[in-house]
């Protein structure tokens, strides 16, 4: 745990009194498929990620999803950091895609923090300001680009670490906000193109600089 705080880029600027708070906050884990926070929960903490994935996205009422973003190594919740600031219940829904561990710190913690510390404060915003810039991203790229513009990035994306990905059709539908049967028909485009090789439940990416020069060409 120490180690952890010590990696934390405000501690150095913090006060004891103000270290003794941050070290109230609760150490959790969680199993993947774990859900953190429902649509309409109360926030009752600010969390930063120690390790894992945690998965935030929006669900309609006809059970359609749109992952907004993935909270990673030191990263913070953005829609529970504005829930807390602003008092509202959880917009969206977060689950935990990797073994997580995670550390929550108390709503009156936070609250104390954000005003008792210019370090604390300018971690929150910074990282609040991130994400916000990323979700507006996300939205125009919903409005304005083609699915097989998003298709390509999101599968680059993904490939970063390994060509070999284990995504569904239907998790790649939801990440992007549209059908599954969408997302199959531009694959087998993709596929037909050699940019990519489909099987059960895997797609092998066999040309991923061809698919970069296509989303420079879109520029």
């Amino acid at each position: 745990m120490s180690d952890f705080f010590q990696a934390l880029p405000f501690i150095d600027n913090l006060n004891s009194l103000q270290i003794e708070r941050l070290h109230n906050a609760q150490l959790l884990t969680m199993e993947e498929g774990s859900v953190v926070l429902r649509q309409g929960d109360a926030c009752k903490g600010f969390l930063i990620l120690v390790d894992g994935c945690i998965r935030v996205f929006g669900r309609s009422t006809q059970g359609k999803e749109l992952e907004m973003y993935r909270i990673e190594q030191m990263g913070t919740c953005v829609l529970s950091t504005s829930c807390l600031l602003a008092g509202n219940t959880y917009p969206a829904e977060a689950v935990v895609e990797e073994d997580a561990t995670f550390f929550l710190l108390s709503a009156d913690d936070f609250t104390y923090l954000l005003s008792e510390s210019a370090a604390f404060r300018s971690f929150v915003f910074d990282s609040y300001a991130q994400r916000l810039s990323n979700l507006l991203m996300l939205v125009q790229s919903i409005a304005f680009e083609r699915i097989e513009t998003r298709l390509a990035r999101y599968l680059l994306h993904e490939g970063r670490r390994s060509l070999v990905l284990s995504l569904s059709h239907q998790q790649i539908a939801d990440a992007l906000g549209t059908a599954r049967e969408v997302v199959s028909r531009h694959l087998k485009l993709m596929e037909q193109q050699g940019w990519l090789s489909l099987s059960r439940g895997q797609i092998l990416l066999l040309a991923p600089s061809a698919m970069e020069v296509y989303l420079e060409q879109q520029l």
